[in-house]
């Protein structure tokens, strides 16, 4: 028996909104990234690296976030153009899948994009909690797009992600920088607080050896400690 409670024509209307805000949103964001490169270029042409290593993160955000816009935006139309698919079988269909999960994994992560939580609550209408909780939880088998999850992640950019985007600004905007110390300072690997520095100095080493004459000195003390204690016996 199908879900009742699936209403075929709202959830294409919030698939065609979530669409629309999602072109809007991007032109926003394009002219926004845009700027954000502008001044970054302007931060690498003054020196001030240290800067433009915290705000290159944003830029690399913003990216991964259009990025998935775009994906989002795809799957969104093309389950509007299969919806008659969707309402007439009971499961989910195995070309959908990827489409449908994605969306809903994308819903509470796409703040900016309300419809998609409306999206998800006729999904969850039609195939129920179950089908909905795999997808937010990324079970084995969900379905969701790894594109998906990577550009929604918000993990950190790594140093080799952060140059490769600070070359191609300086590169666009004409502007000679020389990325030698900020990969030395970027790619250089991280410390164990712990465990201690793994490379010892070798110096500080050698000089806590003994030396030749405080190992005469210390061979003396103990070859007289045996001749007074020798004596004292006789």
């Amino acid at each position: 028996m199908l879900h009742r409670g699936f209403k075929g024509g709202k959830c294409k209307t919030s698939l065609k909104l979530a669409v629309a805000r999602i072109k809007l949103l991007k032109n926003k964001r394009e002219v926004n990234l845009r700027q954000m490169k502008r001044d970054l270029a302007k931060l690498l042409e003054t020196g001030q690296e240290q800067t433009a290593r915290i705000r290159v993160e944003h830029v690399v955000r913003e990216e991964k976030t259009m990025s998935a816009y775009d994906l989002i935006e795809i799957y969104c139309e093309l389950v509007v153009a299969r919806l008659p698919i969707i309402e007439s079988q009971k499961t989910c269909p195995v070309d959908l899948k990827e489409a449908v999960t994605s969306i809903v994994f994308a819903a509470p992560r796409c703040a900016d994009i309300p419809e998609l939580v409306d999206i998800r609550k006729h999904f969850t209408a039609k195939y129920g909690k179950e089908f909905i909780t795999s997808a937010l939880e990324l079970r084995p088998d969900s379905g969701v797009s790894r594109q998906v999850v990577e550009k929604l992640s918000a993990k950190a950019p790594d140093g080799e992600t952060k140059i490769k985007i600070l070359t191609a600004i300086a590169k666009e905007h004409n502007v000679n920088w020389d990325r030698k110390d900020f990969e030395d300072k970027e790619l250089k690997p991280p410390e164990d607080l712990l465990n201690g520095p793994n490379v010892y100095d070798t110096t500080s080493v050698q000089q806590s050896q003994p030396t030749p004459v405080q190992k005469y000195d210390s061979s003396r003390s103990s070859t007289s400690s045996q001749d007074y204690a020798s004596t004292n016996a006789t």
